[in-house]
């Protein structure tokens, strides 16, 4: 009998996970989550902050690996950058890796426009992972555009 039940659970649990990870991740980041970034990123910061889990994972180029609150990692990040003169970013291109149900890898590159700068490139790398039905990220890091295979089109 316990066999039994057992199997009845991991068979409901096995059908809630496949169920949850069939939301979309790609169409999450590119038609969710990019567009904030696009129109008045300044005012979106809210918004953008429920993309992210409360913690963020970042790994620096220099290979150290820091754990940060998302509200001061993305919300300092975006306000420094709006002083510098920064006007928004645009999606460019977008890789996606689904690892398994509940964990996606992302490789994006975005097209920064500035007001008296000329447009840049920047990269990324992002792992979203399934919590309570919804795609949070939970690490990131910078990527180098060229190694990586993107360039400012």
């Amino acid at each position: 009998m316990t066999r039994l039940v057992t199997l009845v659970f991991l068979g409901l649990f096995g059908t809630a996970v496949a169920e949850e990870g069939s939301l979309d991740p790609e169409a999450w980041y590119r038609d969710a989550y990019a567009p904030l970034w696009e129109s008045d990123p300044g005012n979106n910061v809210d918004e953008m902050l429920g993309f992210y889990a409360e913690s963020i994972e970042s790994h620096g180029a220099d290979g150290e690996i820091s754990r940060d609150a998302t509200t001061e990692w993305l919300g300092d990040s975006v306000h420094i950058w709006l002083s510098e003169g920064w006007l928004n970013s645009r999606l460019q291109d977008l890789e996606v890796d689904r690892i398994n149900p509940t964990t996606t890898n992302f490789k994006a590159s975005w097209v920064d426009s500035y007001e008296e700068s000329p447009n840049e490139l920047a990269c990324g790398w992002y792992l979203a992972d399934l919590v309570d039905g919804e795609w949070k990220f939970t690490a990131y890091a910078d990527l180098d555009c060229a190694a990586h295979g993107f360039s400012l089109n």
